[in-house]
């Protein structure tokens, strides 16, 4: 599957985000989404997931225009988990997750034996199996974004949109966000596409990178083409090098030391 942008102007009233962009996100691989502050990265996300009208160009799945999408039959092929997300806090974890069976349903119809299943799968899959009875309000905010992972990934998506997917969270569980992200692609088959800000992460996890300067696309590709010094430097003004360490699969960035 594949989910493409072609000539996306994207904004908000008068003030136009992203100016120019063509872009495509594939389900076989996990796609991070770079670039400053402001440079319209979560404008992207949002334009080509339904959250956000786009004022020109087009988006379309496997070729379908996105208009022609119906909100339950295209919640059965993307999911998006955005920045913000909020429940009732009395909610219990399996009770939000299941929530995510919605697009397959009739208004009057419950869960049945085939959603249990499903809703099990995702909670064991985001590890928060252990959780299903506890209230989303008792829940840390590493188990909380999980608990949310598995509420979309009910919806049996084939791509999963993520915006910073690893705000607010410690190192260990921004690790852990990560591996599962890894997961789902390599074991379950679910394209990733996420905005990230961390530049190792992005190193770490991405088989594709797409880097947004100024609302527009200033490159793409793997993920050792795209990370040099040179965009670092051109679209983060930083300097750095990137350097690779025998033994270890991804190279790291290296800073040049701040002068007082």
């Amino acid at each position: 599957m594949e989910i493409s942008g072609k000539g996306l102007q994207i904004g908000y009233g008068e003030h136009l985000v992203i100016k120019e962009l063509d872009v495509t996100f594939l389900s076989t691989r996990i796609t991070s989404i770079i670039g400053p502050n402001g440079s319209g990265k979560s404008t992207v996300l949002k334009a080509m997931t339904k959250l956000l009208p786009y004022k020109s160009g087009v988006v379309r799945l496997d070729g379908r225009n996105l208009a022609d999408y119906s909100s339950k039959e295209w919640a059965r092929s993307v999911a998006v988990l955005p920045q913000i997300h909020t429940a009732p806090p009395d909610f219990k974890v399996r009770e939000l997750v299941g929530y995510g069976r919605l697009p397959y349903q009739k208004w009057y119809e419950k869960n049945g034996e085939e959603d249990e299943k499903i809703i099990d799968w995702a909670m064991k899959a985001t590890g928060v199996w252990e959780l299903r009875e506890k209230s989303i309000n008792q829940c840390s905010g590493g188990e909380s974004q999980r608990v949310w992972i598995a509420t979309v990934l009910t919806q049996q998506p084939e791509i999963l949109f993520l915006d910073e997917p690893t705000t607010y969270l410690d190192i260990a569980h921004q690790l852990e966000m990560m591996q599962l992200v890894k997961r789902l692609n390599r074991e379950n088959g679910i394209g990733i596409v996420m905005v990230l800000h961390d530049l190792s992460q992005a190193l770490e996890v991405s088989d594709w990178i797409v880097v947004i300067k100024d609302g527009k696309k200033y490159d793409e590709g793997r993920p050792e083409d795209v990370i040099t010094p040179k965009m670092m430097k051109e679209v983060y003004d930083v300097e750095c090098e990137v350097v690779r360490i025998p033994g270890r699969a991804t190279p790291i960035i290296a800073f040049k030391e701040i002068s007082a």
